[in-house]
């Protein structure tokens, strides 16, 4: 048995403006620095957690997400608008969300959620939002609008292809939790319009 779900990776370049979003917002507010954020090697979007897989599960959601992302053709995803979850005065989230390419996003993930209706797992029930988790407060705490700002600089400033993911494959990845962070290894990608 695994733990598993699949997501959208994110090329060096995309993450390499991540990491410089991370080093602005804490240059900012260094209150943060002690909050989880996520490893460069680690930012994602996830399409959908699988929660506990068996192998022959593993293959049957290689199949059927296959099949169901045949039909869709590859697509461009701009991450360049920063989110405080779920408000800046209380968040528990920093994300970065899209300009474009988030309803190409949803349809995907939830062409993907039906194709893996057959695993026992029940999702927390929260509406699918294409994001990226850059990281998870400890607590709910305040983000000033100044440290906000600063990221929205480095991610406007940035190139395109500093802030946008040719989409065109589905990673199916098996994570597993440690005291220093998840550690996550790809099981297979699912190429999308095949």
């Amino acid at each position: 048995m695994v733990r598993a779900f699949l997501a959208v990776t994110m090329p060096v370049s995309v993450r390499s403006t991540f990491q410089a979003c991370r080093e602005a917002f804490v240059s900012a507010d260094p209150a943060w620095a002690g909050e989880k954020w996520v490893a460069p090697e680690n930012l994602h979007v996830t399409l959908r957690f699988l929660g506990m897989v068996s192998e022959s599960q593993t293959d049957e959601v290689i199949r059927r997400v296959g099949e169901s992302v045949s039909g869709v053709d590859p697509y461009r995803l701009r991450l360049d608008v920063v989110r405080a979850i779920p408000r800046p005065r209380s968040a528990s989230l920093l994300w970065i969300a899209p300009s474009a390419g988030g309803d190409e996003t949803s349809a995907l993930a939830e062409r993907i959620a039906s194709s893996v209706s057959f695993l026992d797992f029940k999702p927390d029930g929260r509406s699918f939002k294409t994001h990226v988790t850059l990281c998870r407060a400890r607590h709910p705490r305040r983000v000033p609008s100044d440290a906000l700002d600063v990221i929205e600089r480095v991610l406007h400033r940035a190139e395109e292809r500093a802030v946008s993911v040719s989409v065109r494959s589905v990673t199916l990845f098996q994570s597993t939790l440690t005291p220093r962070g998840p550690v996550y290894a790809e099981l297979a990608t699912i190429p999308l319009g095949m």
